[in-house]
């Protein structure tokens, strides 16, 4: 559960390192950056999604041209596609295993490094998402081992492996993503401060705050919707009250 995923780092962070985030753009949540030693980091982000379901949140996680619309300033591009896995069950050559995942392409804006850039930056990752219970999920996102050939060099990080955890909780989602980074020092150099705002703390730290963001938006369309059609019916029920 995202709970004890969230417990299971207590050991290297206090629960109180969380921070409250109000984004111009409409962001909303709290997040947290720990850096584990070497160049590994650990990012974490908890936010509410109101007035929706965990599979209309886990559509729109998936959504490239959404992720592309709340980053414009890091996300040039990013495609998801749906794939097969195939796995043999054992070493005993039985009927081999297939599981589907969804594979994101994305093409970042080239980012500036003290005096010079990184250039456009490339890399594919593979999403597994499970059902847990009713109607939660669970989704784990690592780097896609048979895309290499098109990764760029100057990518955010090296390795990462990301746990996005959704759980209903009444009309709303609560979600909770964890992701430990391995930095790319090609591209965030040691001499440089590491916070959640940076490249390889995007993924699950701030950077995934837009779901909340999103969901509200579309909240707040509904009610302006709602208010006209209410003051619509109101105005026709008047004309045949006083006519």
């Amino acid at each position: 559960s995202p709970g004890a995923v969230k417990s299971a780092f207590n050991d290297c962070r206090n629960v109180k390192s969380f921070k409250n985030f109000n984004g111009r753009d409409g962001r909303r949540g709290s997040f947290c950056t720990t850096r584990l030693g070497g160049d590994w980091v650990l990012a974490e982000s908890e936010q509410i999604a109101p007035s929706c379901t965990c599979e209309q949140v886990l559509d729109v996680y998936l959504d490239g041209r959404l992720q592309k619309k709340w980053s414009p300033d890091k996300v040039i591009d990013v495609k998801t596609t749906l794939h097969h896995h195939q796995q043999a069950k054992n070493n005993r050559n039985f009927e081999s295993a297939s599981y589907p995942y969804y594979r994101q392409d994305l093409v970042l804006h080239s980012q500036r490094v003290i005096t010079s850039r990184t250039g456009i930056m490339r890399y594919s990752q593979r999403i597994l998402v499970d059902k847990i219970g009713i109607g939660d999920y669970c989704a784990f996102v690592q780097l896609d081992p048979d895309q290499s050939s098109t990764t760029t060099t100057k990518k955010p990080f090296n390795t990462l492996s990301v746990y996005v955890g959704l759980q209903q909780q009444g009309k709303d989602v609560k979600i909770y993503a964890a992701g430990v980074f391995e930095v790319n020092r090609k591209v965030v150099p040691n001499l440089i401060v590491f916070d959640a705002s940076g490249i390889a703390g995007n993924m699950a730290g701030k950077g995934t705050l837009w779901l909340s963001g999103h969901f509200h938006e579309l909240k707040a369309s509904a009610a302006s919707v709602g208010g006209m059609l209410h003051g619509r019916a109101r105005t026709v029920v008047d004309s045949f009250t006083h006519a």
